[in-house]
């Protein structure tokens, strides 16, 4: 613990910690001239995101700070690192006098037997699920009404599953274009659920498919959304692979651009089965929504390598029957 004195007032620093795959570890703050120098520990390489403050001892927390230089949103190693913020231009943040810090690991890394795979934090937030203004005329009418969706904080798999962690995990590989680091196809909803089962039992973590609302809350960059059409760009070529560019073939996971949670394929590649019964959209407000109880079909999202430009943007919907399978049907994981 060390005693911060600033400005403005004196303040007492204590160790917030954040854990998930990638553990961040032992943060501490001190002065320097007139930054506050914000330090913390890793235990292995990963995405460590925003930085936050509190001013009551952890008990609630404010934005994340936004005058941040060092390492802060972005691939560190494992080990000891360096943020360095510019208090005099957020002086406002610090209005008490017992001041705590937290650094958000954005991205977990997992190994099973040999396989390893990353998820991606997702923070909560509110936003306008559906035909919103930038789907322009190429929205269709289950797409309607927008309406305005709160989410939790959750995770999401930063690429779609590959052929490698599904054969690890269920010991064969169903799928038509083979290759380790491609995306796993030909699997319905249900081959999903007992994949899950059994990467479960493997990992002792709930992993699952997310919601359709999750899955479009991350499509669309979650609250650091630029409001594209697809998944991290007007330009359809840039992040996804589809009809247009794709030669009649996934493609190896992550080779496209990310979106703006650094995840990616979220447009094209493979189709992503959603945990939802589908169901019409309706115009009032929810939080965490998880779909109807029941239904005969289940929501798949994204588009695919063999499917036009329509059909690879944010906000459009697809159902199919959860026996179907496909060789341009896949998975995402979240947690």
């Amino acid at each position: 613990m060390k005693r911060i004195y600033t400005l403005f007032l004196s303040l007492v620093c204590f160790t917030a910690v954040c854990s998930f795959g990638q553990t961040v570890s032992n943060v501490d703050a001190y002065q320097e001239g007139k930054n506050i120098i914000i330090t913390y520990d890793t235990d292995k390489a990963g995405s460590v995101g925003d930085v936050y403050c509190s001013t009551d001892g952890g008990r609630t927390w404010g934005e994340a700070l936004r005058q941040v230089t060092g390492d802060v949103n972005k691939q560190v190693p494992a080990g000891s690192h360096r943020i360095v913020w510019n208090v005099l231009a957020e002086r406002e943040k610090l209005s008490g006098a017992n001041i705590c810090f937290k650094v958000v690991a954005n991205s977990g890394r997992f190994t099973v037997r040999g396989v390893s795979f990353e998820m991606v934090r997702v923070e909560g937030g509110t936003f306008r699920m559906g035909a919103t203004s930038e789907q322009g005329s190429d929205a269709y009418g289950d797409e309607k009404p927008v309406h305005s969706v709160t989410l939790s904080s959750y995770y999401i798999g930063k690429t779609e599953v590959t052929q490698a962690l599904w054969q690890a995990v269920m010991g064969s590989n169903p799928s038509n274009f083979k290759g380790a680091d491609l995306p796993v196809e030909c699997v319905s909803w249900n081959d999903c659920q007992e994949f899950i089962q059994k990467l479960n039992s493997l990992t002792g973590r709930n992993f699952r498919l997310p919601t359709e609302a999750e899955w479009e809350f991350a499509c669309r960059g979650g609250n650091k959304s630029n409001g594209y059409k697809y998944s991290g760009s007007n330009n359809l070529g840039s992040v996804a692979w589809y009809d247009g560019n794709s030669g009649d073939k996934t493609h190896p996971v992550g080779t496209k651009a990310p979106n703006e949670l650094g995840i990616y394929d979220m447009s094209g590649n493979v189709w992503e089965w959603c945990g939802d019964w589908y169901a019409n959209y309706t115009s009032n407000s929810q939080t965490n929504p998880k779909g109807p109880q029941s239904g005969s079909y289940r929501v798949r999202r994204g588009g695919s390598w063999r499917y036009f430009v329509r059909c690879c943007r944010s906000s459009f919907r697809y159902v199919c029957d959860p026996a179907d399978r496909g060789y341009n049907l896949g998975l995402r994981l979240a947690l």
